[in-house]
């Protein structure tokens, strides 16, 4: 179940608050119900070769590790600092603000070319942004990872305010 369809583990607290003296009927207010997940990860990733940065390398101090575990096309798996894991629930791991550096929790893919992360593109979809109609800003590819770990899910936060504009109408 999720709250906007998007196969992500991004458990977030989100607090609404209302003046009681100015939003009379601010008990009404709902969070929205959980629906269905019926998206995967594999809906939100591109299918064609990526930039080569994406790509680990035989160079690449982990790709022994890496190598080893990420062995499903199908699967997402996340870096812990020192071991692969994958994510048996078949979504992606919280996407972090220190994805672009090589932090923890990275999101790892197979895909037919190689071993590779996410690229920022990926990830803002995953976080339900509209990335067809996305002008990404020309800053580093680390500075967009942090944007995208500082994010929230675009679908939920447009439900809770539009039903905290409906009570704050209303009133």
């Amino acid at each position: 179940m999720t709250h906007s369809n998007i196969p992500q583990n991004r458990e977030r607290i989100f607090i609404v608050c209302f003046d009681p003296l100015q939003v009379a009927n601010h008990f009404r207010f709902k969070f929205p119900k959980k629906i269905p997940l019926t998206k995967t990860v594999a809906d939100f990733l591109e299918t064609e070769r990526q930039l080569e940065c994406y790509y680990y390398s035989a160079k690449s101090s982990i790709y022994t590790k890496l190598e080893k575990n990420v062995t499903r096309n199908t699967a997402v798996y996340q870096w812990r600092r020192t071991y692969v894991q994958e994510n048996k629930n078949s979504v992606c791991p919280a996407l972090t603000a220190n994805m672009g550096t090589g932090g923890h929790n990275v999101p790892i893919i197979k895909d037919s070319y190689g071993i590779r992360k996410l690229t920022p593109r990926e990830c803002f979809a995953l976080q339900g942004f509209p990335v067809d109609q996305f002008i990404f800003p020309e800053i580093s590819k680390s500075s967009l990872y942090k944007q995208i770990g500082n994010s929230v899910t675009l679908g939920l936060v447009q439900k809770i305010a539009a039903e905290t504009a409906a009570i704050l109408k209303s009133s």
